[in-house]
């Protein structure tokens, strides 16, 4: 199938849907059933909810963010704080057995490219009658929570309500404002401004307690594309990440353990959230890996998430510090979805769900239909699921999970490859992020993009590899090159097609 020329815009996103097998294409009645429910909560659909309408419930999202999931609210309280974490109700229409969630269910999750997303549900519903838009009435299931001094949850509820977002807040907007910049409305609604004071208070509690328990801290090393108006990428920044992000994260965290904790309790079969220990293999040459760089790993055979957390605090600043972080990452198990909890390890958690974003991910939307069989107590036998049909979906969400991770990176390489292509003969600082017997991998400083240095560009010697220090020594003349070197290099060669960049070293 000929989709086109490499470098045409869009085209990276295409190559990597035809070869994920992605779903992309609406099957014939699935958006037919998605616009007949209308752009409007009906009044029938109201009925018998709790109103949240007076509540200065707010999102907040990314700027360009269509697809609003979640909403909150928090009250300062004499011993704690009220907190309510009001998440779309997709699962009041998209029910068991309509063409809607049968495609919802092969798709399994909403996969977000660089200049295209693709959804998990038609935009009339994600984009629409389900997402939580500022000034509409919406349908939610609202997790509302009681929240200590120390950061627990001392009650908690799930409802099934109905809200009207009070304002659609961005992250810098948040941010800024927590800073100490007005908001643009702050005068005529007051309760929103409170309550984000509030959240921001309640957030400093949440992230103590976070440390406390020991969560491992890995901060992100995502890269933002820009594009110009033929889609073609002009450049690649870090993404930017501040308090305001890290609030909703902790917000959002502190519901999904509570729905845990509410389906645990209930022996329903429903998909848990869970991620192993690192794997016996991979802790062996990671604990080699940290004693070389200086660091004293604090486990002797199993390790706890509050060691790893140790270590990245460590590392924080350290001029190797994205490399070690990277190391550190690639040690950790894949979390999976599965029907027998098994908690947590990254978050140090005994049991943990997805609950807050049902407009993307379906084990979430499987996970409302559980809560609301449970608030509305409904007999077992009742219940959509048995344990065989969950252990299949759990299977199938994490396969797909997997593959939309791996189609996102394939395109956030060819991007990186059209953009290096533009650089030819340019020169870029990095560090050597990997060394094997037929040479260096670099990764740049700018827009973290990594290729290799080959052996036979290296000065004229006969290197070799060390693959328990990860080096190379010339033989002749004792030149050596390991992990975390600092070069400089030039651009010589980028191959689109097999995602391969090749430097040449000028320093280093």
């Amino acid at each position: 199938q000929v989709l086109g020329e490499f470098g045409d815009p869009g085209m990276a996103t295409d190559i990597a849907l035809h070869n994920f097998g992605i779903p992309h294409e609406w099957p014939e009645g699935v958006e037919a059933e998605a616009t007949a429910f209308g752009d409007q909560v009906t009044d029938g659909m109201k009925q018998g909810r709790k109103d949240l309408r007076d509540l200065p419930l707010v999102t907040i999202d990314g700027a360009d963010a269509r697809d609003f999931d979640d909403a909150v609210f928090a009250r300062r309280q004499r011993k704690g704080w009220r907190l309510v974490v009001a998440i779309a109700d997709v699962s009041s229409y998209v029910r068991p057995g309509l063409a809607l969630d049968v495609e919802a269910q092969e798709r399994a999750t909403s996969v977000y490219f660089p200049n295209r997303v693709v959804p998990m549900l038609p935009e009339a519903l994600s984009n629409g009658l389900c997402s939580l838009k500022p000034a509409e009435d919406r349908l939610c299931l609202a997790c509302d929570m009681t929240v200590d001094e120390q950061g627990k949850v001392t009650r908690s509820r799930f409802v099934a309500a109905v809200m009207h977002s009070q304002a659609r807040l961005t992250y810098d907007q948040v941010w800024k404002h927590l800073q100490g910049e007005a908001l643009p409305f702050q005068d005529e609604r007051p309760g929103v401004t409170e309550s984000l004071n509030d959240l921001y208070a309640l957030y400093q509690v949440l992230r103590k307690a976070r440390r406390q328990r020991g969560a491992i801290d890995f901060e992100s090393q995502e890269v933002t594309f820009l594009f110009n108006e033929e889609g073609t990428v002009t450049d690649l920044a870090p993404t930017q990440r501040n308090d305001a992000h890290k609030l909703i994260e902790e917000c959002m965290i502190l519901a999904n353990v509570e729905a845990a904790r509410f389906l645990r309790e209930s022996k329903l079969p429903v998909p848990f959230r869970v991620h192993a220990p690192p794997p016996v293999l991979k802790l062996e040459s990671l604990t080699e890996f940290l004693r070389i760089h200086g660091l004293r790993p604090g486990w002797s055979e199993t390790p706890t998430p509050r060691d790893f957390d140790r270590i990245v605090a460590q590392v924080r600043g350290r001029e190797d510090e994205k490399l070690i972080m990277a190391v550190l990452l690639r040690s950790q198990s894949l979390a999976a979805y599965r029907p027998d909890n098994g908690g947590h390890f990254g978050l140090a958690l005994d049991a943990y769900t997805h609950f807050t974003s049902p407009i993307r991910r379906y084990p979430d939307l499987l996970v409302h239909r559980a809560i609301h069989h449970l608030i509305r107590r409904g007999e077992r036998q009742d219940f959509p699921y048995d344990e065989a049909q969950m252990d299949r979906l759990c299977e199938a969400c994490s396969h797909r999970s997997r593959r939309a991770e791996e189609a996102e990176r394939d395109v956030h390489e060819r991007l990186k490859c059209l953009y290096l292509a533009q650089h030819i003969g340019m020169s870029f600082t990095g560090m050597v992020s990997g060394v094997t017997s037929f040479g260096l991998f670099v990764e740049l400083d700018h827009g973290a993009i990594s290729g290799l240095v080959h052996v036979t560009s290296l000065p004229n010697d006969y290197y070799h590899f060390d693959p328990v220090r990860h080096r190379l020594q010339g033989e002749r003349s004792g030149r050596s090159y390991q992990l975390a070197d600092r070069m400089t290099v030039r651009v010589r060669d980028v191959n689109v097609t097999e995602r391969k960049i090749d430097f040449e070293p000028i320093s280093g």
